[in-house]
């Protein structure tokens, strides 16, 4: 647990990954986000990944979920190209010192155009510096579970489909989507959203391909028919 007014470790997280996500620099900016969005703690990690830690918070009687983003395994050379050549991100000047927050920034903006379309996603509530602020999903006991660990079926299935339609649809390509980037609870949810490209990308059709092939084949292991192609044409019809 992670406190507002002592910033107390209890964690299940290893002395290793509590030293690579709480730097000076993230233990100052979450003094700030305690402060702008009244947290009250950091209870527990909910994800743990090489380029990330996200945590379920507490801000009064609500959870809602802290994702910060490592300052030390963060490779510029690996988002770059996820950045560059994104209209929407065109005017800004990216260099080593300062992409992180411009991937943390993208990432909120990645969630507004979900959340303005209606692709179920988390909400976003906002950022600093590398640290977002989003709604969690879960229950008291527990976050949500990936697809990966769900008994999926036909209507999960067709919810994916009709997700990736309506995200595509607001001009937005996942660019990462798997069983691993999808959450469930009560519907399908779409999570990891930072290297997600406007759809004007240059690399946003291979993208798409890769998003549709991983759908595919999760969901054939599975026992459902898919087809890549009749997927694209869904996606991408008007």
């Amino acid at each position: 647990m992670i406190k507002n007014d002592e910033f107390a470790f209890r964690s299940n997280l290893d002395r290793k990954t509590l030293d690579l996500v709480f730097d000076r620099r993230t233990l100052e900016a979450l003094k700030y986000v305690f402060s702008r969005y009244s947290i009250d703690y950091l209870d527990f990690p909910i994800s743990t990944g090489k380029e990330s830690v996200v945590f379920r918070a507490v801000s009064g009687k609500k959870f809602i979920a802290v994702k910060i983003f490592k300052m030390s395994t963060l490779k510029f050379m690996n988002i770059r190209k996820y950045i560059e050549g994104d209209q929407r991100f065109s005017k800004i000047r990216i260099d080593r010192n300062d992409i992180i927050p411009v991937w943390v920034r993208k990432e909120y903006t990645n969630l507004m155009a979900l959340e303005n379309a209606h692709v179920p996603a988390p909400k976003p509530i906002g950022f600093f510096k590398n640290i977002l602020v989003m709604s969690y999903l879960g229950t008291k006991s527990g976050p949500a579970p990936q697809l990966k660990d769900v008994d999926v079926n036909e209507d999960i299935y067709t919810q994916v489909i009709d997700g990736m339609r309506r995200m595509y649809a607001s001009r937005i390509v996942h660019a990462d989507l798997s069983e691993y980037n999808m959450l469930y609870h009560r519907k399908v949810y779409f999570i990891d959203l930072a290297q997600a490209v406007d759809i004007d990308h240059p690399m946003a059709a291979e993208f798409l391909e890769r998003d549709i092939l991983n759908v595919s084949t999760f969901f054939e292991k599975h026992g459902i028919d898919t087809n890549p192609d009749r997927i694209r044409e869904y996606i991408k019809k008007k």
